[in-house]
């Protein structure tokens, strides 16, 4: 007699579930019976003691823009395809996609009581709002990495499923969860704290076994006194440049930026090299990323005193940390040799 599998639900969304892109990311939930997209390779991996047997799919600002809402709807549709295991993405460095990959693992784990991974990049932000509740598997930026964490997102929750053991998140490829847990040394804390020190004496490597967390601290700039004697400038991660690209912008993960005279930006060709986000409506009407036209009727009024007429921008899409303050020091290098003292940084 043939051992009953256990059963396996997915969630993706409208882009690994093949509904569509960016354009797609008002759509809400629906569910396949099958394996879609990453579910497919999932299946393939846990074949041997597991079935996928449903897909859950939604739209990430649909998610995004309803999440308390998004959760429960969630919610019941895993618990109407009674799931032993759930596994969400990998979201890899998607912002929005992260956010309801986590909220949903860490709803359906909790309301349902069942093991749940999920995977993305460190620096995505739900990796810090959501690794106390879920396995969070580190993936690179891309998604074209997928074929490379699937077997160790698949490994982990088969491990779950027979409530083996999880080791360290140095040993196993998760991220640190900062959950204290017994482990059987051979030396005990004291001898090992004593090496450790003893090594970063003698400028040697050693791994501390608990890193408190590290927070950049920034000071606000104090407030401008009076708007009618600054000179303003315009900067925006949201990825609007000239069709020939000059600075060598890319759609995701780019390490460049650029400055335009505005003008000239839209009387030449120009688009969004944002991957991240729909740039129709910029396209339409740019001066929803660029307020220009708003701000040039507070210059001719006396409200502001000079509007810089270059802007200057760069891409956010799945931009590192380190990355975006190489970037950020840059720009503002750039902006204090124009002598600006005010700017407005607007986002997608």
């Amino acid at each position: 007699m043939e051992n009953k599998k256990w059963r396996v639900v997915c969630y993706i969304n409208q882009f690994f579930g093949q509904i569509g892109g960016e354009e797609m990311a008002h759509v809400g939930f629906s569910v396949k019976p099958e394996a879609v997209g990453p579910g497919l390779l999932f299946q393939k991996l846990l074949q041997d003691e597991c079935e996928v047997v449903g897909t859950i799919i939604c739209g990430d600002n649909y998610f995004a823009e309803n999440t308390e809402g998004a959760v429960a709807e969630g919610v019941a549709l895993a618990a109407e395809l009674k799931p032993d295991l759930l596994i969400a993405g990998p979201a890899f460095n998607a912002g929005r996609y992260g956010i309801s990959c986590g909220n949903m693992a860490a709803a359906v784990g909790k309301e349902l009581n069942i093991p749940t991974v999920t995977g993305m990049y460190p620096e995505n932000p739900a990796v810090d709002l959501f690794r106390k509740d879920t396995y969070i598997v580190e993936t690179g930026i891309l998604s074209s990495q997928l074929r490379k964490v699937a077997p160790v997102m698949a490994d982990i929750g088969l491990r779950l499923l027979r409530q083996e053991p999880i080791g360290s998140a140095a040993k196993e490829g998760y991220i640190k969860r900062d959950i204290i847990l017994n482990e059987e040394q051979p030396e005990n804390a004291a001898h090992r704290a004593i090496e450790m020190v003893l090594n970063k004496i003698k400028g040697e490597p050693f791994v501390s076994e608990l890193l408190p967390p590290h927070f950049d601290e920034v000071e606000p700039a104090p407030a401008v006194k009076d708007l009618s004697k600054i000179k303003l400038a315009l900067v925006t991660d949201g990825g609007l440049i000239p069709e020939a690209n000059p600075d060598h912008l890319k759609p995701n993960g780019s390490t460049t930026w650029g400055h335009y005279d505005w003008d000239e930006l839209l009387a030449d060709k120009h688009f969004v090299i944002h991957s991240g986000y729909d740039g129709t409506w910029v396209l339409e009407n740019p001066n929803r990323l660029f307020p220009v036209d708003v701000l040039r009727e507070y210059e001719a009024a006396g409200e502001i005193g000079v509007l810089e007429p270059e802007v200057y921008v760069a891409c956010g899409n799945c931009a590192s940390v380190s990355g975006s303050k190489a970037k950020g020091e840059q720009i503002a290098q750039a902006l204090l040799e124009k002598e600006i003292d005010a700017v407005i940084l607007t986002s997608t």
